[in-house]
């Protein structure tokens, strides 16, 4: 996603890679995003989110600790 300092400093290329990502993360059908860099994810997380979709983004550490019950990462916590 090159987020991060990366997405400031290059804001172009950073939005170039991140939609090519994004798009090729939805075509694949997956549901769930899991990746190590957090400023990749919340770059990813961000734009699947403005563009409407429902794959959710996860860090592998919350996967191997079993912290998937909560909302993923750039997704509001469900009231109630």
């Amino acid at each position: 996603g090159f987020g991060g300092t990366f997405s400031v400093k290059y804001p172009g290329i950073s939005s170039a890679i991140d939609e090519a990502k994004v798009r090729n993360v939805v075509k694949s059908g997956a549901a769930c995003l899991l990746a190590g860099d957090l400023g990749c994810l919340l770059h990813i997380a961000g734009r699947l989110s403005r563009d409407g979709s429902k794959v959710e983004c996860r860090h592998v550490a919350e996967v191997l600790a079993g912290m998937v019950g909560g909302p993923a990462i750039g997704q509001a916590r469900k009231a109630g």
